[in-house]
């Protein structure tokens, strides 16, 4: 059997999401996975519907934030003048334990080390995702002493890959990587509406906001949050630090998170690939938060404005309750732009298929 192995940065819901999307549309009758991320496991059998062994594996800390709207500067470069201060020790440990793995392929979303011990053993390899950290540190960080140096060390390890695979909507990317734009990579959900009813206790007639911010925990202002007659809000179970009666927490759903997505009226996210994909896919209509200086800024929520229906807001608009009329507005908004199908999925699946 072939072998692939698949490096997953635990930064952030979407790249699981985009890994997952890829490694279920491969076929998998003659491949053994191995992946590779300190993600949660359960996070990630619920995506990933192939058989494959786990290793808990960090290879890089993307940014580390605040939250999940707010970049620590500062921590984020500390990480990475630790991280490179060893680079090179780091680099041969990653390789040797590539070799004892023994990969036909490694594919990667988004760590860079091991694409750069990859390419010293002579393992191919594919990146994929719609970011990449070597542009993502600089756009923060790239003004600090020794930015740069660490800049470069890591397009060098991007540029080992044979391909670094952009879903459709990427950020720009550094010239120096061998980028391949394909189509959007996002899960098409089942709607669910009489099971969301059913455990709510609601009405055919109530709608349903699901608020889905990411993986990163948010401080949620429920004091100042809207109340909006005949509307349940759906949220993170670790979200609802008090009770109301229109606040619904997700697990008592008991649904996956796409076909909860699919199945609500509006969703609250953050400019970021998964939700803002998904929720065009299955034509749900967003109210997206702004995350000013992140590099998916302007492309992602430009592609998201032509192909969805999308509002924008900032967080401080959210802390103050004031987008009770967006969400009210969203609720109205008829669906008219075309359906978008994400075949980016097949479209690297069939890559990976060629090169392993």
């Amino acid at each position: 059997m072939k072998h692939l192995v698949i490096d997953i940065t635990a930064h952030g819901f979407g790249h699981i999401a985009q890994t997952a999307a890829v490694l279920n549309a491969l076929d998998c009758t003659n491949t053994r996975l191995t992946i590779r991320s300190c993600a949660a496991e359960e996070v990630l059998r619920e995506r990933i519907h192939h058989p494959f062994t786990r290793i808990h594996h960090q290879q890089d800390a993307g940014m580390l934030m605040h939250d999940a709207l707010r970049v620590d500067v500062t921590a984020s470069m500390n990480w990475y003048e630790h991280f490179h201060a060893t680079y090179a020790a780091r680099k041969a440990q990653a390789a040797h334990e590539l070799e004892q793995l023994q990969p036909d392929l490694l594919f990667a979303n988004v760590p860079y080390l091991s694409l750069d011990a990859a390419g010293e053993i002579g393992i191919p390899s594919v990146a994929l995702c719609s970011l990449n950290w070597a542009d993502v540190f600089h756009a923060y960080c790239g003004h600090l002493p020794g930015a740069g140096k660490i800049r470069e060390a890591v397009l060098h390890a991007y540029a080992q890959a044979s391909v670094f695979l952009q879903p459709t909507p990427s950020m720009d990317m550094h010239p120096s990587l061998q980028t391949q734009t394909i189509a959007p990579i996002a899960a098409i959900g089942t709607p669910q509406r009489t099971l969301l009813q059913e455990k709510t206790g609601a009405s055919e007639h109530t709608r349903f906001v699901l608020v889905a911010l990411g993986g990163l925990g948010m401080d949620y202002p429920l004091d100042n949050w809207p109340y909006l007659p005949g509307i349940l809000w759906i949220f993170p179970d670790n979200a609802l630090t008090q009770s109301r009666a229109d606040f619904i927490p997700a697990s008592l759903i008991g649904l996956d998170y796409v076909d909860l997505l699919a199945s609500s009226d509006v969703v609250m996210t953050k400019t970021g690939y998964g939700t803002q994909t998904e929720a065009v896919v299955n034509q749900v209509p967003a109210l997206c938060i702004s995350r000013p200086g992140w590099p998916e800024e302007p492309n992602l929520p430009r592609w998201h404005q032509q192909q969805g229906e999308v509002l924008f807001s900032d967080w401080r608009t959210i802390q103050t309750g004031a987008f009770a009329q967006q969400i009210l507005a969203l609720l109205e908004m008829p669906w008219e732009k075309p359906l978008v199908l994400p075949t980016g999925a097949s479209e690297a699946a069939a890559l990976l298929e060629r090169m392993n």
